[in-house]
């Protein structure tokens, strides 16, 4: 069964689109970077502040449904946008989330706008993305979501369909991590096939193969992938790898510390109480 797609106003895209619009500008004015840092010593205060941060401890994941399958329709914002002050909505939270990682009630979700043709999105991968599950993910402090954003044609809509088929079996993370580390050389983008798919789904150890192949080319996932794609562009994320961490966004494979001075500063945040992590049903 199709998730039913949420109804976003024109208007909140446009709020949206403008913000981060600004955030590139400001970004590029500061020497090409997509985003504004914090002067060191605000940085040291804020790191101070993080003992007061309570990690997050929900870390029930997704449930079967009755035929074993997990919802690998899923897309869009967490719950309807109505305006630009609604940025924290983008952050889906959703116990049924098959692409997600971290617990729930994570004090600072961090989304990122990916492509399986990459090679940007290969390279966070494979480094930062690392660091990140380490350091934050495994330590209750961040929850990472994945959106599909397949900007690079349509072998990258196809490597779409093939995550959320690896998705429906409980095996997305593991299937991200096959491909992109048989992607972690290739210059460029790399134009996997299908056969490069059920190769990478079996590394990852997904159980039914031939499912896994009928899902990944037979349609089953049209829709979902195009709802992403358009998701995506809605608020304005026209580039791969972007986050919104937090209340924050950042374009491109950014050093590590861009990602670290902005995981502190949103859990400072919460730590003094200006950002509450939401109740979750």
């Amino acid at each position: 069964m199709t998730a039913p797609r949420l109804r976003v106003p024109t208007l909140a895209w446009v709020l949206l689109a403008f913000i981060l619009v600004l955030v590139f500008l400001v970004g590029y004015l500061l020497g090409q970077r997509s985003v504004v840092t914090t002067a060191a010593p605000e940085v040291a205060a804020a790191a101070t502040e993080l003992a007061e941060v309570t990690p997050g401890t929900r870390t029930e994941g997704p449930v079967p449904g009755p035929d074993g399958r997990f919802d690998a329709t899923i897309s869009g914002p967490g719950s309807e946008i109505t305006s630009a002050g609604d940025i924290l909505k983008v952050h889906r939270r959703d116990p049924a989330d098959p692409f997600a990682v971290g617990a729930l009630d994570a004090p600072v979700v961090i989304s990122e706008f990916s492509d399986f043709e990459c090679p940007f999105c290969a390279r966070f991968a494979n480094t930062t993305g690392k660091l990140l599950l380490s350091d934050y993910v495994d330590r209750g402090l961040v929850r990472l979501e994945w959106n599909d954003l397949p900007v690079n044609g349509p072998a990258a809509e196809d490597a779409a369909r093939a995550g959320r088929a690896a998705a429906a079996q409980g095996k997305f993370r593991e299937y991200k991590t096959a491909l992109y580390t048989a992607t972690r050389g290739i210059q460029g983008h790399p134009g996997h096939d299908t056969d490069d798919f059920v190769r990478f789904a079996e590394q990852a150890g997904v159980p039914d193969l031939e499912r896994f192949r009928a899902d990944a080319t037979d349609g089953t996932f049209d829709e979902a992938v195009a709802a992403a794609k358009d998701y995506g562009a809605g608020i304005g994320v026209n580039g791969t790898p972007s986050f919104f961490i937090g209340e924050q966004f950042i374009s491109g494979a950014q050093p590590t510390e861009v990602f670290e001075e902005l995981i502190t500063e949103e859990l400072a945040k919460v730590a003094r109480g200006d950002v509450e992590v939401p109740e979750l049903r």
